[in-house]
């Protein structure tokens, strides 16, 4: 992995850990100023020694040509995504911004306000998990900046940082899928809007991507192990269906990350995430969708009418807002047929993914019309950059040639 990449994956991982370090320091009442001491010396131990162990020379042996175009592509790329954010930027985020997350961080700025965060109108769901929301709060009382820069240029450098992780981890494979892939989330709309808007799902999207790319240099280097276990407990303590993308993904690359005694370092990556899970969930509401299931449950799983509404909002989602990827996937079974290769197994895992979310529409204790309504296009995007990544690896394969 080269250093650069590997770096812009260890931000959201010190960002997540420090959002976890400031929430249990509120839970023990420790002083800020020991919070922040704790967070450098974490950033400092947590970026030296994995990066001895993870990340390689940035020299491959790569032709100017194909440095030159390299450069150029990301440099344009980065010049179009701030022009397009700059008319398209919402202001002060969207409904679920100003209302949970830079909402839910107020409560965390001040110690002796955090534990009314919990007696707040349910509708304001104060169970969902803290990492956009602590991170706001602490980045704020750093910084001294309480206004809404913050949360702006939180969401804004995780969308920017989406794309060109992607970039990095294709171009020195396959430079004109790369580049294909990068314009693709650079020039869409829909996705910046959503990350512009300072929704928790692109950070969730971007740290599920970081640890599909990390997965890759698991089973050579074990430091990678521990890197991914970070990502995925990070995943967990950004939203709740983190848990379950997290779950998928382990279950998928079971073999990549326990065996050989990789354990060790598996564990050691995500021990403070579920640590600050259990001790945040232990002080939480129950979640509304958990709480709400019941004997009615396998009356809602027996309704075909059910299955056949959320069918029409996903097949309605992938017609309108998803369509590299509705593309991706009639293309990438004629590539396991022509290559007589069976399908990697973390397509098939974000295909899984897909599944989960469509039975948690099923079972929904909510209105399903207006839950799908009103979720479903954010929800997919959580998985977007993921597909798009793993997509890229199997098309890689092809070649083109560049001209000087």
């Amino acid at each position: 992995m080269q250093k650069s990449l590997f770096s812009i994956m260890w931000l959201p991982i010190l960002m997540g850990f420090a959002s976890m370090l400031y929430y249990l320091s509120l839970v023990v009442g420790l002083p800020f100023i020991v919070t922040v001491l704790l967070v450098i010396v974490f950033g400092y131990f947590s970026y030296r020694w994995p990066c001895k162990n993870i990340s390689n020379a940035e020299t491959t042996g790569l032709g100017k040509a194909r440095i030159g175009w390299s450069y150029a592509i990301l440099v344009a790329g980065l010049i179009i995504i701030t022009n397009k954010s700059f008319y398209i930027e919402p202001q002060y985020g969207y409904w679920d911004s100003w209302t949970i997350w830079n909402y839910h961080a107020k409560f965390l700025q001040q110690p002796d306000y955090r534990k009314f965060l919990f007696s707040i109108n349910p509708m304001m769901h104060a169970d969902y998990p803290l990492y956009l929301c602590s991170s706001i709060a602490f980045l704020r009382r750093l910084t001294g900046c309480d206004n809404f820069v913050v949360p702006f240029v939180l969401g804004y450098c995780i969308m920017l940082l989406v794309p060109v992780s992607i970039f990095l981890a294709l171009y020195r494979r396959n430079l004109p899928v790369a580049a294909l892939i990068f314009f693709l989330i650079i020039t869409d709309d829909f996705y910046l809007e959503r990350g512009l808007g300072q929704y928790a799902d692109v950070p969730l999207a971007f740290l599920f991507l970081c640890a599909f790319i990390c997965i890759e240099e698991a089973g050579k280097k074990p430091a990678a192990v521990l890197a991914t276990a970070a990502l995925l407990g990070c995943c967990a303590w950004v939203k709740n269906e983190g848990n379950m993308l997290a779950g998928i993904f382990i279950l998928f690359n079971f073999k990549t990350l326990f065996a050989d005694g990789r354990w060790k370092y598996f564990l050691a990556g995500i021990a403070l995430p579920v640590l600050t899970l259990i001790v945040f969930k232990s002080a939480a509401p129950a979640n509304d969708i958990v709480e709400g299931q019941g004997t009615k449950t396998g009356d809602l799983l027996m309704d075909g009418s059910r299955y056949a509404l959320v069918w029409d909002y996903l097949t309605y989602n992938f017609n309108h807002f998803y369509i590299p990827i509705k593309i991706g996937l009639i293309i990438y079974p004629i590539f396991c047929i022509a290559e007589k290769r069976w399908p990697d197994r973390n397509i098939l895992a974000l295909l899984c993914c897909l599944l989960g979310y469509f039975f948690v529409y099923i079972i929904t204790p909510k209105g399903l019309d207006w839950h799908v309504h009103t979720s479903m296009d954010r929800v997919i995007i959580q998985l977007m950059p993921a597909f798009m990544y793993i997509m890229a690896l199997r098309f890689s394969r092809l070649q083109f040639s560049l001209g000087d």
